[in-house]
């Protein structure tokens, strides 16, 4: 059997892997410049001497300054749609669900305190809407599309776009509620996608 020319090499992983630390490393001093000065007020070269990386490598990794702080969205959309593209996927409802709670689960228990800066900066910070909005859509437009296509019609349908949109308006909600209660954002979502499932079920969408 000939090697798959377009499966990544362990080259292209220790590539990627060193990517991610990279941009992982600058989103974190972003997030501690910006909240003691504001991310509006903080600059490129604050953000990369503090993470000891230079302005030319910053842009390297990111297009825009904003980008820092959403560095790791593309790729878990990218790995959603990699577990779409198998023959043998879940139901995209089920994967969809799936993928969100899982993705803000690993970013509570891998850093709880960075996770919760960065999502308040996302809340809070007027500088940064624009890009947050950017990515949510994204995501939604994603979503029409794989919903779309497991229903076999194009992605501009009615219902294809209200499971995509609300899918995501469930993400602010459980981003944008204080948290005093001890819930977590996972459990908010979870929350959150369980009233979706009763609606979705009514008009028979759940499984599209």
């Amino acid at each position: 059997m000939q090697p798959d020319a377009s499966a990544p090499t362990s080259i292209d992983l220790r590539r990627a892997r060193r990517r991610l630390k990279q941009q992982r490393e600058l989103a974190e001093a972003a997030v501690a410049l910006a909240q003691q000065k504001g991310f509006a007020n903080t600059t490129v070269e604050e953000i990369a001497n503090a993470a000891d990386y230079s302005a030319s490598t910053f842009f390297r990794l990111f297009a825009r300054k904003e980008d820092v702080l959403f560095f790791d969205l593309q790729e878990r959309l990218g790995s959603m749609l990699e577990d779409f593209a198998r023959e043998d996927h879940e139901p995209v409802w089920a994967m969809v669900r799936r993928t969100f709670i899982d993705n803000v689960r690993a970013w509570e228990t891998s850093d709880p305190a960075f996770a919760l800066a960065r999502i308040r900066l996302f809340q809070t910070e007027p500088s940064l809407t624009p890009r947050y909005l950017e990515s949510q859509a994204e995501w939604e437009a994603t979503v029409a599309v794989m919903v779309a296509r497991e229903r076999g019609i194009g992605s501009d349908d009615f219902e294809c776009r209200l499971i995509a949109s609300m899918t995501v308006a469930a993400v602010r909600a459980a981003f944008g509620t204080h948290l005093g209660d001890g819930t977590t954002f996972a459990g908010y979502l979870e929350r959150a996608f369980d009233t979706l499932e009763v609606g979705f079920a009514a008009r028979g969408l759940t499984g599209p």
